[in-house]
């Protein structure tokens, strides 16, 4: 009975620390568009680099990308649509982020953390 209640203990106290695989590694964004037009999107990390997607269509995803952990910044244009979204994030390192732009073409954010 004592082996089986240790079991359990040291079973639980795994699931609390978790059991990731991820060291560090730096986050990803995955852009989804299911608004009312194509997408063009500039993301600015904290650390100045600008990166462009443009041409994301609707019901469309981009490929996950990778950047550095801190603040980024989505400054998002959608056809038809007259002033540009801009979408505030911050990111964690071993996480991974989606960024979706809604049928109303509000903007939000979700993530997971990595296996």
């Amino acid at each position: 009975m004592k082996r089986v209640i240790y079991l359990f203990v040291i079973t639980f106290g795994l699931m609390l620390l978790g059991c990731s695989n991820c060291d560090g590694e730096n986050p990803t964004i995955k852009l989804v568009n299911n608004g009312t037009g194509k997408a063009d999107i500039q993301i600015k990390t904290s650390g100045g680099n600008t990166e462009n997607i443009n041409n994301i269509l609707v019901g469309s995803a981009s490929s996950k990308r990778s950047f550095d952990e801190g603040n980024i910044e989505f400054t998002i244009n959608i056809q038809g649509v007259n002033e540009p979204i801009v979408y505030n994030l911050k990111v964690s390192s071993c996480r991974d982020y989606v960024v979706r732009i809604n049928v109303d073409n509000s903007v939000e954010g979700s993530s997971s953390e990595r296996d």
